[in-house]
C-alpha cells in the first residue's frame, strides 16, 4: 500500500478496464498486447491501492495527493466506464508508460 509519507517517484495512477477479466487475459496470453506480456504482469503486480466504486474515490484521491476538484469528475467518469484505478509503480525507461498503457482496456491517468 502507498501513502503520502513514501517516495512519490515512479508512482502512478493508471486504470484498467473490466479488472478482472483484462488481468487474467494479461497473465493466460489471450490479450494481445504491444509489449511483452511480462512487462504488463510486473506493472500489475506493483499495484498498491485499487479502486473501482466512486464511494471510494474520496479517499484514493487524497491518498495520491491530488485536488479533488481538478481529477474528480474524470476519475468519476473512468469508474462509471467499468475502469478500475490502480496505484502502480513503474521504473522502466523503455517503454515508457504512457506508451504501455495506450490502449482500450489500459490507459495511463496520472503520476501519483
Amino acid at each position: 500500500m502507498f501513502g503520502k509519507n513514501k517516495e512519490v517517484e515512479n508512482r502512478y495512477v493508471i486504470a484498467i478496464k473490466n479488472i478482472n477479466e483484462t488481468v487474467k487475459a494479461i497473465r493466460d496470453g489471450s490479450m494481445p498486447l504491444y509489449y511483452n506480456r511480462d512487462i504488463y504482469i510486473k506493472l500489475i503486480d506493483s499495484a498498491g491501492e485499487s479502486i473501482s466504486s466512486i464511494k471510494e474515490l474520496d479517499k484514493f484521491i487524497k491518498l495520491n495527493g491530488k485536488v479533488k476538484k481538478e481529477v474528480y469528475h474524470f476519475w468519476e467518469g473512468l469508474i462509471a466506464q467499468g475502469y478500475a484505478l490502480l496505484n502502480v509503480q513503474y521504473k522502466e525507461k523503455a517503454p515508457t508508460l504512457e506508451n504501455l498503457c495506450n490502449n482500450d482496456s489500459i490507459r495511463f491517468v496520472t503520476a501519483s
